[in-house]
């Protein structure tokens, strides 16, 4: 990004003193001034809560010229829809008014039974689910069935495996649009389809997992 955008963005927000109208922690994530170019975004501040694996990100986009906001969950990052504006007071406006809830949202973990977009799925009941080994392959379960996570285009997390030391993890998706199963490994970063976790079902999905699931994991790690 160039100096002069860099400068401007940054000027633009200090004067807005819009870190004197936050708070330094919410609900356990820690405030970090940033205030930096990150690749084609230019990124204000984070909260993040580090033991949680948990962040939320306020930013400027340069390839949509857009002000966003972008959270990680593990090492899933994905964006929040309703902070996108082009016009920067908007942004601090919707900021100060959504920030707390939205962090509060986040780190809360929500029943699959009380989500009404998937609750006819059974995913607190499903028995594999609720038996998956917390630590499989040198991988942690960060995600388990019963929490699902919802993120964007239908989509949800129902499983994670997550090996955060060398940043490799493998999900399991949930579409409620398709209404179908998938699966996807990152790797340093870079996204993997893994076509053979494709279900219909939980019963075709979780005979997949029982064959499959722990050689992924081994697969995953020895690419890395």
């Amino acid at each position: 990004m160039q100096t002069e955008i860099k400068n401007t963005l940054a000027a633009e927000f200090e004067a807005a003193n819009f870190f004197d109208k936050i708070p330094a922690q919410i609900d356990g994530y820690a405030l970090k001034k940033i205030l930096t170019d990150n690749g084609d975004k230019f990124d204000y501040f984070t909260y993040e809560n580090i033991s949680a694996h948990r962040s939320l990100t306020a930013y400027f986009h340069g390839e949509t010229k857009e002000y966003k906001v972008r959270v990680k969950l593990g090492l899933t990052e994905f964006c929040l829809t309703n902070f996108f504006t082009s016009k920067f007071e908007q942004f601090t406006k919707i900021l100060t008014s959504e920030l707390e809830s939205t962090i509060k949202n986040f780190s809360a973990q929500v029943d699959a039974d009380s989500d009404i977009l998937i609750a006819d799925k059974k995913f607190s009941t499903w028995n594999y689910g609720k038996n998956l080994p917390q630590n499989l392959e040198g991988f942690e379960l960060f995600i388990k069935p019963k929490f699902p996570v919802r993120i964007t285009n239908g989509s949800y997390i129902i499983i994670n495996y997550s090996n955060f030391e060398n940043n490799l993890d493998f999900n399991i998706f949930y579409n409620v649009y398709s209404d179908n199963f998938s699966g996807e490994s990152q790797i340093g970063g870079v996204h993997h389809p893994s076509y053979i976790f494709d279900a219909i079902n939980l019963t075709e999905l979780e005979n997949i997992l029982s064959e499959n699931l722990s050689a992924e994991l081994r697969r995953i790690k020895n690419i890395s």
